[in-house]
């Protein structure tokens, strides 16, 4: 496990393997999180992958009586009933099957929780019923990360199977290749691995996550003048300082095009920040045409270099694992081989 997780934590990729399987269970599971680490976006990606909906309900914009109902009189026998609200899951609109993701339940009122006990545990309030199907997933960040979080009462905690997540560069990645991010912020943040969550100390509004070095991908490509401050707007600027200086190495190194053009002359790096830059840039260029002259290329790196270009290349591309040069190299590394 990553050196910088607690015992009683995962990183996202584990969280998302333990969420499918508590709910699969019929588990009511809690995510614990600080803010951006992708909380949310394995509740979605779940719903992606199992092919069903996901309903996100924000308990911090609603009040009670957005899940309880709206009473409404009947003349016939003196009583009133309870009119369900249109947006929880109904069988004939949303299917039989999905996941009622409750985004941060924690920063809503105490009333609100209160509401939240029964549809938690019993899944129904008022004369609403939770269709059979459907799994409650919840969501929020702890008390200690100062995201206007509230104390969760202990009768609604004790109703949830708790999963506390921490940032994970690794999975991060992963997603940023699949995604196409730009290398040259994969290749930063594999290198600065600590950066990829720092809460703030004081009041700064800026600060980095998972959610906002991702957004700084869209200005990689900025005027120079203008790309420091694009970045400090998302992360803040001694982070943003980083980044930028990281990004004149990585074009320092000259054109990637070159390398695969002649990979067994082309100039490979001694410092660690740029091997980090090559690679990550090589593994977006492979495809089945450039993956013998990459190989080449990887040949003369240290060997956990060669790792990081082989693996993302795959990883983002696993037709290439049927190229001749990428078996020939799997069997003279068989030791190497990530699966």
């Amino acid at each position: 496990m990553n050196s910088l997780v607690k015992e009683h934590e995962c990183t996202i990729a584990e969280a998302a393997i333990l969420l499918q399987i508590l709910t699969d269970a019929d588990d009511a599971v809690m995510i614990w999180g600080p803010p951006g680490v992708g909380k949310s976006d394995i509740v979605r990606q779940l719903g992606a992958a199992k092919k069903r909906k996901v309903i996100e309900f924000r308990t911090n914009i609603r009040e009670p009586v957005d899940v309880r109902g709206i009473p409404v009189p009947c003349e016939k026998t003196g009583t009133t009933r309870w009119f369900v609200p249109d947006e929880l899951p109904q069988v004939e609109r949303d299917g039989a099957e999905g996941y009622l993701f409750i985004d941060e339940i924690n920063t809503g009122s105490p009333q609100m929780m209160a509401v939240m006990f029964g549809l938690v545990l019993d899944r129904r309030v008022g004369e609403y019923e939770l269709p059979p199907g459907w799994k409650i997933v919840a969501a929020g960040n702890r008390v200690s990360d100062r995201a206007s979080a509230q104390r969760m009462p202990t009768a609604l905690r004790n109703r949830f199977a708790h999963i506390f997540v921490v940032a994970d560069v690794d999975a991060w990645c992963r997603w940023a290749n699949a995604e196409a991010v730009a290398p040259e912020l994969v290749a930063f943040l594999r290198l600065r691995r600590q950066l990829i969550h720092v809460m703030p100390k004081g009041d700064e509004n800026a600060f980095p996550t998972p959610r906002s070095w991702t957004r700084c991908s869209k200005y990689v490509q900025a005027p120079s003048q203008h790309r420091l401050r694009l970045f400090a707007s998302h992360v803040g600027d001694a982070y943003a300082s980083e980044l930028d200086g990281f990004i004149d190495l990585y074009r320092s190194i000259g054109s990637l095009e070159d390398i695969i053009a002649s990979p067994a002359d082309a100039i490979v790096p001694t410092e660690a920040s740029t091997r980090y830059a090559v690679c990550t840039g090589l593994a977006r260029l492979a495809t089945r045409k450039t993956m013998p002259a990459i190989i080449q290329y990887a040949e003369r790196l240290p060997r956990e270099s060669q790792i990081l270009v082989i693996h993302d290349a795959t990883t983002r591309d696993e037709s290439l694992k049927n190229t001749a040069a990428y078996g020939k190299w799997a069997v003279a590394n068989q030791d190497l081989i990530v699966q």
